[in-house]
């Protein structure tokens, strides 16, 4: 006879023959083994199994969409940099284009002034008083720009102390062709120079594109601290955004985004109820990021 093994209630049961020294069967011995703990860690581990399967699957998931992620990302950032390295570009042919309508205008009036002076000199006509005043009155207002030019190619030491000047100094330039003016709320606190210095920089930017294309009657620089942290606004009543799509592929635009998503913020173009366009950037104060950190840590 053979060993006969047989599953019996959990219990594995094997008997076998138990042959004397003739041969011949005087018995036999039966071995029950209980196997319900094995089976309960045969199960356990195929659960486990199944898990970390399902595991690896999820995360292979998200490693897969934090991959695309992070290759839309390089490629944004590709293309910024490649907008952005356009941007001396684009300053110097505004600097070139303000020299010109400006301060080479002036300079031309003044030639043509002083050279009629001298031919009156030179042919001993009576000079008028009023003339040499207008020259003076050019030479001062070349001067005036000049220093407007200056302070612009200067202002890049903006810090949190001086934001507010910077943004007086920004809208108080006479070469706007729209009147500016600065609101700063009694309650506007900041303190961080890196997020004041880009401030100064969306708001620079938001004036020179309302100056361009806005045709507007007012341009108004506001800031504020509200729930959402510092808040900066641009707010003009011109001809509004007729197509919003298209004025996000611009390069001021993506330029002004760029510098709020660095200070980690966001930036916001609308068009209010009464007409016009704001540009907005928020961004949390330091105070408001450590305790929005030390929530999160809890």
């Amino acid at each position: 006879m053979f060993a006969k093994t047989a599953l019996f209630c959990g219990a594995d049961v094997s008997a076998s023959p138990v042959r004397e020294p003739n041969g011949k069967t005087q018995s036999t011995v039966a071995v029950i083994v209980d196997i319900t703990a094995r089976k309960k860690v045969e199960q356990a581990l195929q659960k486990s199994n199944e898990a970390l399967e399902q595991l690896v699957d999820q995360r292979t998931k998200a490693l897969s969409v934090a991959n695309a992620e992070l290759k839309g990302e390089i490629e944004r950032r590709m293309g910024l940099e490649g907008e952005i390295l356009s941007v001396s570009d684009r300053e110097q042919q505004r600097l070139g284009q303000e020299l010109h309508d400006g301060l080479c205008q002036h300079l031309t009036a003044v030639a043509f002034m002083a050279r009629s002076i001298a031919m009156r000199l030179k042919n001993h006509r009576v000079i008028d008083a009023a003339d040499i005043e207008k020259i003076a009155q050019l030479v001062n207002d070349a001067a005036s720009g000049t220093r407007d030019l200056s302070r612009a190619l200067h202002r890049m030491d903006v810090d949190a102390a001086g934001l507010v000047i910077a943004l007086q100094d920004l809208v108080d330039r006479e070469i706007w062709r729209t009147p500016c003016r600065l609101q700063v709320r009694p309650s506007f606190r900041i303190d961080d120079d890196t997020a004041a210095a880009h401030l100064y920089r969306i708001a620079r930017e938001a004036v020179i594109n309302a100056n361009k294309h806005a045709q507007a009657r007012e341009i108004v620089v506001k800031l504020e601290n509200s729930r959402q942290g510092m808040a900066l606004h641009v707010i003009d009543d011109g001809v509004g955004c007729s197509n919003e799509s298209k004025l996000k592929q611009g390069l001021g635009f993506h330029i002004m985004n760029y510098r709020a998503q660095l200070m980690g913020g966001r930036l916001k173009i609308d068009s209010p109820k009464g007409g016009g366009t704001c540009v907005s950037c928020y961004c949390r104060t330091r105070r408001q990021c450590h305790a929005n950190r030390k929530k999160t840590a809890r």
